[in-house]
């Protein structure tokens, strides 16, 4: 953290603006651009010259608030059961929050077991109540842990659920594991979300 008086006021700040820029749809500022915004809000005198550093500071800022790593797991499920599968939110100890989904059946020691798993989340409010998850930790794949992928950053509620429908089907046609991602769309400065899912190890190799 730097030592700049109001620096979280103004980071808080050049999140809000990634929140407009995402909703009215306009392109991403360039570097220059950003740390011109920056200057004009006059919550933090900043030098002339861009200091990379806080620069980097400021694009997480506005990345976080154009799309956000954390999304609403809900969100989720209602978009599983759109493409005619079963889902729901569960309460996985702690105050974790776990999504199963797909198919459900009995394994041998006699306990419910859901196709897919995806977690972990967690709840927001007291009571289980507005279940929250961040891309950095949720990992998607059958509820046996044979294997799992990971969620790419700033991947939206509509892109997760994509994810666990392919995963979903793939247990569904009896494959050891994903072996290639459903298209998601580009997102922040060009990143691909199925690149994440495209280092995975092929079909048949599952994890130990």
């Amino acid at each position: 953290m730097n030592a700049f008086p109001n620096w979280l006021d103004l980071l808080e700040f050049i999140r809000a603006s990634g929140e407009t820029n995402a909703r009215i749809g306009t392109s991403l500022p360039t570097d220059h651009e950003l740390w011109a915004v920056t200057q004009r809000c006059q919550r933090v005198v900043l030098p002339e010259q861009i200091d990379n550093d806080l620069l980097a500071e400021l694009r997480d800022a506005f990345n976080d608030g154009r799309q956000p790593t954390r999304f609403d797991m809900q969100a989720v499920v209602v978009e599983i059961a759109r493409h005619g599968h079963s889902a729901h939110i569960g309460h996985s100890g702690g105050n974790a929050a776990t999504i199963y989904a797909g198919s459900q059946h009995t394994d041998q020691s006699g306990d419910a077991r859901w196709a897919v798993t995806a977690g972990p989340g967690w709840f927001a409010k007291p009571d289980h109540r507005e279940p929250v998850a961040d891309t950095s930790e949720f990992q998607i794949g059958p509820d046996d842990d044979a294997w799992t992928i990971a969620v790419p950053d700033h991947t939206s509620p509509a892109e997760v659920a994509a994810l666990i429908v392919a995963v979903i089907e793939q247990v569904a046609e009896g494959y050891p594991r994903l072996s290639e991602s459903p298209p998601l769309p580009v997102h922040l400065q060009g990143h691909d979300q199925s690149d994440a899912a495209a280092e995975e190890p092929t079909r048949g190799q599952d994890h130990d």
